[in-house]
């Protein structure tokens, strides 16, 4: 899979501005809620000063009572404030989390095959869960905390000055080191952030195979083994997390220890110049009211450099995905909208997964209404012929035609949507009968899909089912036999209508009656149908207008069957060695 300079934008925050850009209101309401917060807040130490510089002048109980009132007054705006901030700020990033999923699972789905030949499963799906989270936790919070502490040190700092400049220096003093030691413990954080995302993928990945592998792992009795191997990874997953706690629960306490020297730096010189009488008591009150309202946003910053670190790695892996650019780029406009009719040609195609040949000069013309078999040992390129006509690979131009014009021109939707797909191994849905015939069809009418399924010869069986059409076959199509699902599949094929059925090996679990009964009726359903059929049977293709028999990539033989069995080569030797396995099995 190639990455495509278009996609790769050399800042990695590149979409988190875009989704701010998307929800700025809220974020600058949140923003001015936070201010507004901060602001009311930063008026009740200078107020606990003049309280107490009135109850040591000896004022009126009902003058200090006020001012105790307004104190209380303040409080209550400042929490309505402070909700109104959370409310923005974090729904805000619900919002771009939704939105960063739901592009990511959109571009997913764009890329070509060979991505995920070449991704586990689990990772990605830890990359659409766990990282988008890890995301969503640094913009959200961590906005919302580096805005607090940017906010208080703004404000507050200059209030210490205003009460006292000389206990403004000393309190500050033992801060200056408080850059470096964040500088230092953000990059490990980063770092150790960084492992534990990949393992915790790996993880993932693990667990999504066994489980969906469980009928394997049981047949071959690793139970045992599988475990072991999870509980050794599961084990360096917590060292990881282990070693990461280490590291915050050094960060905060360092934090800590600087903001609670402050407050001891200031009780000292502040209360040797109280007792001297150079400073009023009320003001040594409002500076240290003052200074503990700068302490939690300094041990904020571990908490907020934390998720910064965390959610810059897993944004990283992230912008990973999106850098990955589709290998198959649809043309809209390239046919006008003109409608498939089923004529295919192959030019001379030749074709390589990862420097490996795999086909080599396939030259062959379909004509609209045809039956073509393909037939081949394991290897030779019968899969790989389907799959580039349609198009889940790149083919160069020139090599595949389709009603004359070249594959590459028609329109995406358009040339799938007209190609009906059934494989060996069909991958069903955990939803009903009904819901995975009428897969790629939106609407669809219970009489069409029962016909699709009279066609598969799928209808005697649907009503030995208990809940008929209804009935829902499990992860992936687990409560149904081998020859049920292939005939399912079929039936969701048929479904769309399409002008080319492509059945790849798609009755190997099927027994040759109930195959030939499927081919007949298909026939009977559209004779303008072109069809390609894969198989390792000649009994499949036997009929079909042309048989081709492919070897390392090659076309060897070609023609109906009577021309192959005249021409007595590999056609004819398969043939008479699987006829007579069949008389063998009903001896």
């Amino acid at each position: 899979m190639k990455t495509d300079d278009r996609t790769t934008n050399p800042d990695r925050f590149f979409r988190i501005k875009k989704y701010l850009r998307n929800y700025r209101l809220y974020l600058i309401f949140g923003i001015l809620s936070l201010c507004l917060t901060n602001g009311l807040m930063l008026v009740t130490p200078y107020i606990s000063k003049i309280v107490v510089d009135l109850l040591v002048a000896g004022a009126p109980v009902d003058q200090v009572g006020m001012w105790a009132l307004i104190m209380v007054g303040l409080a209550l705006v400042a929490g309505l404030f402070r909700f109104l901030t959370r409310r923005t700020i974090i729904w805000m990033s619900r919002k771009i989390e939704y939105d960063l999923r739901g592009e990511l699972v959109e571009h997913l789905l764009t890329l070509s095959p060979s991505f995920y030949d070449n991704n586990r499963t689990g990772d990605i799906m830890v990359r659409v869960t766990s990282d988008i989270e890890a995301t969503r936790q640094m913009i959200g919070p961590g906005i919302m905390q580096i805005s607090n502490t940017v906010f208080t040190v703004l404000f507050s700092i200059p209030m210490m000055i205003y009460l006292s400049p000389e206990l403004t220096l000393y309190s500050l003093a033992p801060a200056v080191v408080l850059p470096i030691i964040v500088n230092r413990l953000g990059n490990l954080v980063h770092k150790k952030s960084t492992l534990i995302q990949d393992h915790f993928s790996k993880l993932t990945a693990t667990a999504q195979e066994n489980l969906s592998g469980i009928r394997v792992v049981k047949a071959y009795r690793q139970e045992k083994a599988e475990v072991e191997n999870f509980e050794d990874m599961s084990k360096q997953y917590y060292h990881l997390n282990f070693d990461l706690g280490k590291l915050q629960a050094l960060f905060f306490p360092l934090i800590q220890t600087i903001g609670l020297s402050l407050t001891l730096v200031v009780l000292y010189y502040g209360g040797m110049k109280a007792v001297e009488g150079e400073i009023p008591l009320g003001t040594i009150v409002a500076f240290i009211g003052y200074l503990g309202m700068l302490l939690w946003p300094m041990m904020a910053v571990g908490w907020v450099v934390s998720l910064y670190q965390r959610g810059k790695a897993s944004l990283d892996r992230i912008n990973s995905i999106f850098n990955t650019a589709p290998e198959i780029i649809s043309n809209e406009k390239g046919t006008n909208g003109k409608k498939i009719e089923g004529k295919i040609e192959f030019k001379n195609l030749s074709f390589s997964y990862e420097q490996t040949e795999v086909l080599s000069d396939i030259s062959l013309t379909i004509e609209k209404g045809e039956t073509v078999g393909l037939l081949g040992l394991t290897g030779s390129g019968k899969t790989t012929i389907v799959s580039l006509l349609g198009r889940l690979y790149q083919v160069e131009r020139g090599k595949i035609f389709v009603d004359g014009i070249d594959i590459n021109d028609w329109p995406l939707k358009e040339l799938r949507k007209n190609i009906g797909f059934a494989t060996q191994e069909p991958f069903l849905f955990s939803n009903t009968v009904a819901e995975n015939i009428a897969f790629g069809i939106d609407n669809a009418k219970a009489d069409a899909i029962a016909e699709a399924a009279r066609i598969a010869a799928l209808d005697k069986d649907i009503e030995g089912f208990a809940h008929k059409f209804d009935t829902i076959v499990g992860e992936r199509g687990i409560t149904l036999s081998g020859g049920q699902k292939q005939r399912t599949a079929i039936a969701r094929a048929l479904m769309v209508d399409p002008s080319i059925l492509i059945l790849d090996d798609a009755t190997s679990s099927v027994d040759t009656e109930t195959e030939h009964e499927i081919n007949e009726r298909i026939r009977a359903h559209s004779r303008d149908l072109t069809t390609i059929i894969i198989s390792h049977r000649v009994s499949s293709v036997k009929d079909a207008d042309q048989i081709l028999f492919l070897a390392h990539g090659k076309i060897v033989e070609q023609g109906t069957h009577d021309e192959l069995m005249t021409l007595d080569k590999r056609y004819a030797s398969l043939y008479r060695s699987q006829l007579l396995a069949i008389e063998l099995e009903q001896l």
